[in-house]
C-alpha cells in the first residue's frame, strides 16, 4: 500500500481473526515459547557427541644435569559405543517434540482466550449500542411527559419517574463504556500492546462451522490436540532413557597414542592405550534402570490420563455449546419477537394516552433483558465453540 493509504487502514479488531495475527506478531508469550522450541531443537546437535579427545604434553626425567629425559605428546580420545551416542539423539528429538507441542499449546490457548474476550468485546459494544439506544427512547418519553405536564394536566409523579428513568439510562451508558474499556484492555493484554491501544469496531460475532459432530470433533482432538502430542513424546523420551540406562553395563572406551622423544640420544617410540571403567557398582546401575522404568510407566499412565481426560472435555464443552445453541434459537424465535411487540404496542398505547408509563417501561427493561441475556448466550456459544478449537489444535 502507499503511504497515505497506509494511513488510512483500519486498526484490527473488527474480527477475531485479525486479532490473533497481530498476537502471532507482537504477543511475548509466543515469543517465549518459540525460544523454548528452538533451544530444544538446538539441543539435538550437541546430544550424541563422542567427547572431547584429550592432549597432553609431558617432560619426564627432568634434572639439572641432564635437562628433559623425556618428551611425550600423547592424545586420549574416549568413545561411546554399543549405540549410546544414537539413543542420546534420540531422546534430544523427543524433548525437541514436546517442547515443540507445548509451544503449539501455547499457541492454542492464547487464540482460545482471545477469540473468548473479542467475543466479549463484540458483546460489549452491542451492550453499549442497546444502552444508548433506551436512552434515546426513554428521552423521547420524558420530552413527551413533560409536554404533556405543560399543557394538561398529567400526574407529575409520572414526570419524575421519567426523569429517575433517564437519569438511569445515562448512569447504564456510563458503566457500559466503562466495560468495553476494560474488555479493549484485556485484550491488548493478550495480543502485547499498551492497554489504551485502539481497536476498530467489531463486526459482529464469528459464525460457527456448521456440519460439526461430537464424534468429528473428538477425532480431530485425538489427532491434532497438542497436549496429547507433547505426552506422547515424552512416551518417547523415557523409552530412549530406559535403552540407555540398559546400557549402562557397557563401558565406554577410552583408546590413546602417545609419541616418545628422548633428547639424549635415545630412539623415540611410541606408546598406546586401550582403556575402560570396569562396571563394579551394580546396585546403583541397577537402581538407575529401575528409575528410569518407573518415568517410563508413568509418562504412558499420563499419557493414557491425557487422552481419557481430552475426550471428555470435549464431550462436556460439546454438550454447553449444543445447549447455548439451542438457548439462543429459543430467545430469537420465542423471546425477543414478542419483546419487540410488547415495547412497540406500549409506546403507541402510551402516545394514545391509553397506557400509563409503568407499563411502558416494564416493556423496555423486559427488552433490555431479553437482548442482554442473548448477548451472554452468544459469549457462552463462542466460548465454548473457541475450547474446541483449543482442544483440536486449530481452527474447526
Amino acid at each position: 500500500m502507499s503511504p497515505a493509504v497506509a494511513g488510512k487502514a483500519s486498526p484490527p479488531g473488527a474480527t477475531s481473526d485479525s486479532v490473533v495475527a497481530l498476537a502471532r506478531r507482537l504477543s511475548p508469550e509466543l515469543v517465549a515459547a518459540a525460544y523454548d522450541a528452538e533451544a530444544a531443537r538446538q539441543a539435538i546437535g550437541a546430544a550424541g557427541a563422542q567427547p572431547d579427545p584429550f592432549v597432553k604434553f609431558e617432560a619426564w626425567g627432568v634434572n639439572a644435569q641432564r635437562g628433559v629425559g623425556e618428551r611425550r605428546v600423547g592424545v586420549q580420545q574416549e568413545l561411546k559405543l554399543w549405540g549410546k551416542t544414537g539413543l542420546e539423539r534420540d531422546i534430544a528429538a523427543a524433548e525437541a517434540d514436546v517442547a515443540s507441542h507445548k509451544a503449539r499449546a501455547t499457541t492454542a490457548d492464547l487464540i482460545a482466550r482471545i477469540r473468548t474476550v473479542h467475543a466479549e468485546y463484540n458483546a460489549a459494544y452491542a451492550a453499549l449500542e442497546l444502552s444508548r439506544e433506551l436512552k434515546r427512547r426513554v428521552d423521547e418519553l420524558l420530552g413527551l411527559l413533560q409536554s404533556r405536564y405543560g399543557a394538561t394536566a398529567v400526574d407529575q409523579q409520572d414526570v419524575i419517574k421519567g426523569r429517575i428513568e433517564a437519569s438511569t439510562a445515562d448512569v447504564d451508558v456510563v458503566r457500559r463504556e466503562g466495560e468495553l474499556r476494560s474488555v479493549m484492555a484485556r485484550l491488548n493484554a493478550l495480543v502485547g500492546r499498551p492497554p489504551l491501544t485502539p481497536f476498530d469496531r467489531p463486526a459482529g460475532f464469528r459464525r460457527l462451522k456448521p456440519g460439526l459432530t461430537l464424534a468429528i470433533v473428538q477425532s480431530r482432538a485425538r489427532g491434532a490436540n497438542p497436549v496429547l502430542a507433547a505426552s506422547a513424546s515424552e512416551v518417547g523420551a523415557a523409552k530412549g532413557t530406559k535403552a540407555l540406562k540398559d546400557l549402562n553395563y557397557y563401558p565406554n572406551v577410552t583408546l590413546g597414542a602417545l609419541y616418545v622423544q628422548r633428547p639424549g640420544g635415545g630412539a623415540d617410540t611410541g606408546e598406546f592405550l586401550l582403556g575402560f571403567k570396569v562396571p563394579l557398582q551394580y546396585e546403583a546401575k541397577d537402581a538407575e534402570q529401575r528409575a528410569a522404568t518407573s518415568r517410563l510407566g508413568a509418562a504412558h499412565a499420563r499419557n493414557d490420563a491425557v487422552r481419557l481426560k481430552l475426550d471428555g472435555d470435549v464431550a462436556a464443552i460439546w454438550f454447553g455449546l449444543e445447549a447455548a445453541g439451542k438457548a439462543i434459537r429459543i430467545h430469537e424465535t420465542r423471546q425477543l419477537p414478542p419483546a419487540r411487540e410488547s415495547v412497540a404496542v406500549s409506546k403507541n398505547g402510551f402516545e394514545a394516552g391509553s397506557t400509563d408509563l409503568a407499563f411502558v417501561l416494564e416493556a423496555e427493561r423486559r427488552l433490555r433483558n431479553v437482548d442482554l441475556e442473548l448477548l451472554k448466550l452468544r459469549v457462552e456459544e463462542q466460548t465454548r465453540y473457541a475450547e474446541l478449537e483449543r482442544m483440536a489444535g486449530g481452527t474447526l
